[in-house]
């Protein structure tokens, strides 16, 4: 993406799920931000917060409930017009952040994994935050490809660590969002099926692989058996990061 370009197909809310592919890891954000601001607890009065990869800003109103001034900042203007700071986070900041103290809150919500330079990303994330200010961090670990071609990495928890760490900031707390049900779950709501060829054969092959498909993707929604059996695996769909830079 080059600056100044719109930013499309970005979500406007984390109350929805957009799509069948989104049915297990939206709740699980929203939880995740929810968590993050209550562990944080109340700003003080003039807290800032900038909104890092903010899209359509769908935190703006949350944040700004809070009581935080609010500012955002993403690689390109949104539809609405709303980005404060066209930049990326991974390159050179506009002076106009450069501001006295930095800032009480750092918001990052599945944006790592389109960031190129993770080195110059928690450098500026350090830089940025003033000491003893906290920063909010999910990313994916299992979901599926998207944002072509600027989808570049999946985040394990140790990575997530060691970058923080190596920047002046501690882990307050850390969580792997989504067990067994939720990975297996993600991938059946991300697959589809079709026929190989116009054919007789290639209808009769396709009908009980959709009606199977169809059945699993119920089976996983419904979540008949979430609460009676731990399935656990050593995939998980996304992390969740409260990081505070040490004063």
């Amino acid at each position: 993406m080059k600056k100044g370009i719109h930013l499309h197909g970005r979500r406007a809310d984390y109350s929805s799920i957009l799509g069948e592919q989104e049915f297990f890891v939206t709740p699980l954000i929203r939880k995740s931000i929810a968590d993050g601001l209550e562990k944080v607890g109340l700003p003080r009065t003039g807290a800032r917060v900038l909104d890092i990869g903010a899209g359509e800003c769908p935190l703006r109103e949350v944040l700004q409930k809070k009581g935080y001034s609010y500012t955002s900042l993403d690689i390109g203007q949104n539809l609405a017009n709303s980005i404060d700071h066209v930049a990326r986070i991974d390159g050179p900041l506009p002076e106009e952040l450069n501001i006295p103290g930095g800032f009480d809150l750092l918001v990052m919500t599945e944006v790592l994994e389109h960031v190129p330079d993770w080195a110059m990303t928690f450098q500026n994330l350090s830089k940025l935050l003033k000491g003893g200010g906290h920063c909010i961090i999910t990313t994916p670990f299992f979901y599926m490809l998207h944002e072509e071609p600027h989808d570049y990495w999946r985040a394990t928890d140790h990575s997530l660590k060691r970058f923080s760490e190596a920047n002046g900031m501690e882990v307050v707390f850390s969580r792997r969002n989504g067990n067994g049900w939720d990975v297996l779950g993600t991938l059946i709501c991300c697959t589809s099926v079709c026929r190989q060829e116009k054919s007789l054969l290639g209808y009769t092959a396709l009908l009980p692989v959709w009606v199977a498909h169809r059945m699993l993707k119920w089976f996983f929604k419904s979540r008949v058996f979430d609460r009676l059996v731990d399935f656990q695996m050593r995939f998980y769909l996304g992390n969740f990061f409260l990081l505070r830079k040490m004063e």
